[in-house]
């Protein structure tokens, strides 16, 4: 006899109760053909960032492309109506999908699987249907643990892995109806009048103080930090403290604070050690390094390391903390913090992340030149595949000779020691302009029309 929870659920789905559904630009590929042995495409990323929502969006479009509704299987896991998650539970989703719709034993089946995480040795399970099932299969996931070392042990090649980030900026101007399709979508050529200049320039300054979860969408400022901030401790108390048995959660809680509000400056972990024991609690660098391992697989936060671009050097510098979405860093810093270029430069970071092709994320670094020590916010490039480096600075503001001075000499002299003829300014109050210096050239770029003039990959 089936479940009637999950009947009910299979039976009750209906895309039109998700809409509006806004399109997300991150690029699933072509649907597979339904079939035994196909290979499984996984979206990972943090809690609330519009996994699911992704999932739909798909749904739609094959819909809307001659998939009939008797082929598409979506089942959330994290419904705790179902109890624990289980592979029998698993089993009886199909089973009862197929009953309900025995046709698509023949035709095939697409099967969308939300929050896969939740069950017990899911990786086993998802493998044997593959194995055994002609069906197109889509997974979605809370930690990064399904994309790198659970998906190569269980599938050993036969998945590909997507990363999803809450709302780009492109997706916020999206998502608010600031921006119409046409303006995302023109030729640089084509420039900006000053009303679209001005009205960009503003919704970044909303972007990068609300952020890019879809939740916060129109609510008030209280409750929009009351909600990033209950993010912060859904992680922290499910992804972290309770999968890994955590037996000092203050400490976690603490760790999680202190990262947000460190957002884009350098890790130390020592310093963040001796803190905590001023305060009273009771931990270990050993314990905080495993802690900052886990948050990184919750998707919370990510290190970014500072490399040199010779593969005979390594790097024993820090490294850096950036929050998985500006808005959040905000809502989870100290009242009296505001720092605009550090805001700016999360946001950089993170659109860096997108534009990485897969997912070689130590392709992006911070250098620090040879000659005085200077640091270039952002490197990007792969040594190991010959690619041409990318340099770019962040900065708040470009508005007097000493700030240009001070940012543009790092890229000066690191393109100078690496044979680099250009770099970028990102900034976020200023105007495009250039500096040129021999044969070295520094493009100054407004952030908003960065964010906005580069195509999703």
């Amino acid at each position: 006899m089936a479940n009637p929870i999950i009947a009910e659920k299979l039976r009750d789905f209906r895309i039109e109760d998700f809409h509006p559904i806004v399109p997300r630009d991150l690029d699933l590929g072509k649907p597979l053909t339904p079939r035994v042995g196909n290979l499984v495409k996984v979206i990972v990323g943090m809690r609330r960032s519009g996994k699911s929502y992704r999932l739909f969006q798909e749904i739609e479009a094959l819909h809307t492309s001659g998939v009939s509704w008797n082929q598409i299987c979506y089942i959330n896991f994290e419904d705790d109506r179902l109890g624990d998650i289980t592979p029998s539970v698993g089993d009886e989703v199909i089973e009862t999908f197929c009953s309900m719709h025995p046709e698509s034993l023949d035709t095939g089946l697409y099967l969308f699987f939300d929050e896969l995480q939740e069950m017990q040795n899911w990786g086993a399970w998802l493998r044997r249907i593959v194995d055994t099932t002609k069906a197109t299969i889509y997974v979605t996931g809370s930690s990064s643990k399904m994309l790198s070392k659970e998906i190569s042990t269980e599938f050993r090649g036969r998945a590909l892995d997507f990363e999803l980030l809450p709302f780009s900026f492109r997706e916020f101007v999206r998502a608010r109806g600031i921006a119409e399709s046409e303006l995302l979508s023109r030729n640089e050529a084509a420039g900006y009048s000053t009303k679209e200049r001005l009205m960009l320039s503003a919704a970044l300054i909303s972007y990068l103080e609300e952020g890019g979860f879809p939740a916060i969408e129109g609510l008030p400022t209280p409750q929009r930090v009351t909600l990033l901030q209950s993010y912060v401790q859904r992680v922290v108390s499910r992804d972290v403290v309770e999968r890994y048995d955590i037996a000092r959660p203050r400490v976690a809680s603490a760790l999680a604070r202190r990262l947000l509000g460190s957002n884009g400056k350098p890790l130390s972990i020592r310093k963040i050690e001796n803190e905590l024991r001023s305060a009273g609690l009771a931990t270990s660098r050993v314990l905080l390094g495993d802690l900052l391992e886990y948050f990184e697989d919750a998707y919370l936060v990510f290190r970014m390391k500072d490399f040199s671009m010779s593969l005979k050097e390594s790097t024993t510098s820090t490294s850096k903390i950036y929050a998985i979405d500006p808005g959040l860093a905000a809502a989870s810093s100290m009242a009296s913090a505001r720092d605009d270029g550090q805001r700016l430069e999360n946001a950089v970071y993170l659109e860096l992340r997108r534009r990485t092709a897969g997912y070689r994320r130590d392709g992006i670094s911070s250098c620090h030149t040879k000659e005085h020590g200077y640091e270039v916010d952002f490197v990007m490039g792969d040594a190991l595949e010959h690619e041409q480096y990318e340099l770019y600075q962040v900065t708040a503001r470009m508005d007097d000779n000493r700030t240009i001075e001070r940012e543009t000499r790092a890229l000066w002299e690191l393109m100078a020691e690496q044979k680099l003829h250009e770099g970028t300014i990102i900034v976020g109050d200023g105007i495009e302009r250039e500096y040129r210096n021999s044969n070295y050239v520094i493009k100054q770029v407004p952030a908003w029309k960065w964010f906005v003039a580069h195509e999703p990959r």
